[in-house]
């Protein structure tokens, strides 16, 4: 285990590059002008997991109609495992990609989709909520990878971009995958 804390200590600069470069995205869920940037996002998210050697699913949830009566694509929600070792436990990581509309006139002391490191602290939006958290789980298991130490557990990722907005079609895939993807689950994080 020292060698992954190692390993995750020296690659700090690395870390923060790609947080900056996911905080860069806006993927503002509530506003409709933003839903390639929602769905973009998505997908940096399941690539980044193909490149850890998971397994990647998105999950279509469909369309949503706007108040003028136009429809615009829902993001997919991921389905992703690492690790299908049926002698481990498997925890379900559950994470969102999207944000909260932001900008620098509402408040912020920085742009919001930049990036920004003031006294060790960082500051953009989805750094904390939840684009962040996510990241630190897929550094972690790169860690794990890249010093050829397995990992403990197997790893499943529910991941939505809606959830700023209700969490549209999250519990329908739920309800589907309570005795697929979702039945061997024993913790979720």
């Amino acid at each position: 285990m020292d060698l992954v804390v190692s390993y995750l200590e020296t690659h700090e600069e690395v870390y923060v590059s790609r947080l900056a470069a996911w905080v860069a995205v806006p993927s503002v869920s509530a506003a409709p002008h933003h839903r390639d940037d929602v769905i973009r996002m998505s997908h940096l998210v399941g690539e980044e997991l193909r490149r850890l050697g998971g397994t990647v699913q998105y999950r279509d949830i469909g369309r949503q109609t706007l108040p003028d009566g136009t429809t615009i694509p829902l993001p997919p929600i991921i389905c992703a495992q690492v690790g299908h070792d049926h002698t481990k436990h498997t925890v379900c990581i559950y994470g969102h990609l999207d944000v909260q509309p932001a900008l620098k006139s509402d408040g912020w002391h920085t742009e919001p989709f930049t990036l920004t490191v003031i006294d060790g602290k960082m500051f953009g939006r989805g750094a904390s909520d939840d684009k962040g958290p996510v990241l630190g789980w897929l550094n972690v298991i790169e860690a794990f990878k890249e010093c050829n130490v397995e990992l403990p557990v197997n790893i499943k990722f529910v991941l939505e971009a809606m959830e700023e907005s209700d969490s549209a079609g999250l519990d329908q895939v739920i309800e589907e995958e309570k005795d697929g993807f979702l039945s061997d689950v024993d913790l979720v994080c």
